[in-house]
Parts: C-alpha cells; sequence; structure tokens
C-alpha cells in the first residue's frame, strides 16, 4: 500500500467523532401538546473557554499571523454554533419534528425553545492526532441544553435539560499503522497530504466541526426521544 493511501486512510480514520449525551432533567408532568415547531437558539460561549489547535504549523502560523487576539477563537466558536445549529435543525426535520433557527421573537402558542452553552472547545494538536493517533491530540467538545415550552401570555416553561460531549475518538495514527521506521521515512509525504486529506475528511475550519455535529446527532437524538415519550412522534421515526 502506497504512503499515500495508507495516510489517508489514518486521516479519514481520524475524522470518526463519538458523542455521548445524558438527559439530566426532564419533565414529569402529564403529555405535553405536539409542538407547531421547535426553535433552535446558537449556543452561548466566551472566548476564553476555547483552545486552538496545539500543532506546530498551526501555532506558527498564529504567531506569524497579524489577527487581533482572540479573533481565532471567535472564529472556532462561529463555527462550531454555526454547526450545531444546523445540524440540531436538520436533524430534528428529519425526525418529523418540524424545526428552524430561532430569532428574537420566540413567542409561540404551541412552540419550543432549544437554548445551551458551549461548555468547551479543545482543537486538540491535529499533528499528534494524525500520527499518533489513539487519543493522542484529540480534539474535543462540550455543551449542555435546555429544552423550553413558549406560551405567548406566560414565561417559559422547562422541558428537558441534557449534558453532553463530544471527542475526535481513538483511531490509530500513522506510527501505530504504518511503524515508526516508515513514518520517520515519510514524514515529507505525511507533512503534504496533512493538510489536503483533513481538508476532505475532517471538513473542518478553524475548530472541529466534526465534534459538533456529532454531539448535535445525540442532543436531537435525545429530543426526539423526548417526542416519543410524548406522543408526538411514533417510535420509528428515530430509526
Amino acid at each position: 500500500m502506497t504512503a499515500f493511501i495508507q495516510l489517508a486512510m489514518i486521516a479519514t480514520l481520524a475524522a470518526c467523532s463519538h458523542a455521548n449525551v445524558q438527559t439530566t432533567e426532564s419533565y414529569l408532568g402529564p403529555p405535553v401538546a405536539r409542538p407547531d415547531r421547535i426553535l433552535v437558539a446558537r449556543f452561548a460561549l466566551s472566548p476564553d473557554q476555547v483552545s486552538l489547535d496545539q500543532g506546530i504549523g498551526p501555532r506558527i502560523m498564529r504567531a506569524a499571523g497579524n489577527q487581533p487576539a482572540g479573533t481565532q477563537e471567535l472564529q472556532a466558536i462561529q463555527d462550531t454554533q454555526d454547526a450545531l445549529a444546523e445540524r440540531l435543525v436538520e436533524r430534528l426535520n428529519k425526525y418529523g419534528l418540524h424545526a428552524e433557527p430561532a430569532t428574537t421573537e420566540t413567542g409561540d402558542q404551541h412552540g419550543l425553545l432549544l437554548q445551551g452553552q458551549i461548555t468547551s472547545i479543545n482543537q486538540g494538536n491535529r499533528t499528534r492526532r494524525v500520527l499518533i493517533g489513539l487519543g493522542a491530540g484529540k480534539s474535543s467538545i462540550g455543551a449542555d441544553a435546555q429544552l423550553y415550552a413558549l406560551s405567548a401570555n406566560a414565561p417559559p416553561r422547562f422541558m428537558t435539560a441534557f449534558q453532553g460531549k463530544a471527542d475526535s475518538g481513538n483511531a490509530p495514527g500513522a506510527a501505530e499503522t504504518m511503524g515508526a521506521g516508515a513514518v520517520g521515512q515519510r514524514m515529507a509525504t505525511s507533512t503534504a497530504l496533512t493538510g489536503v486529506t483533513h481538508a476532505s475528511a475532517e471538513k473542518r475550519r478553524t475548530t472541529d466541526t466534526a465534534e459538533a455535529t456529532a454531539l448535535a446527532d445525540k442532543i436531537a437524538l435525545r429530543i426526539g426521544q423526548f417526542g416519543v415519550a410524548q406522543g408526538w412522534i411514533p417510535p420509528t421515526a428515530l430509526k
């Protein structure tokens, strides 16, 4: 197998994210009427909760750049917020629960509001993920989410809450798959391929949006399960 094919396979494996979401609290009253729509708000986060990619290449680029302090952290936040909101809307609609991005006008007699807080973004070290793997340089994000029932004449009513985390997984890196000697002989090839393969396999910009997508899938599934329990959708909708 050529070095190109081997490294491309490794980078593809590194793109496989793992996510876990738990329900932390849930409404226990009588069934709630099916909502007309679910409004998905952008999750909140502050720049000091972001850890940028610690690989040598990204650190050199940041040091050589002219961007004001915090610019890349803000970009990481925006990328993650966009990925979470877009995927949540997509998955909830797939389950048959009409979802759309929230606006400033949330008053809705039979609507729900999904809001959340991103508790951390850690871009890890992409170089270590590709060359070492097995969890080295792992990237991750964490988030809390809450679902509220909306009424035009009453404050939002709590429905359910979730807590979750997603990371880039423990796929083997080049040293594990090809052997340390092979990696040493092919470092130039690896360096050249890393950016290309990750651009196509991880589909990432300045932050690990692959983890945000995986986390959104799990949050949407929890909401879908809540919807099944309330009688809004049949269990088969989640398959």
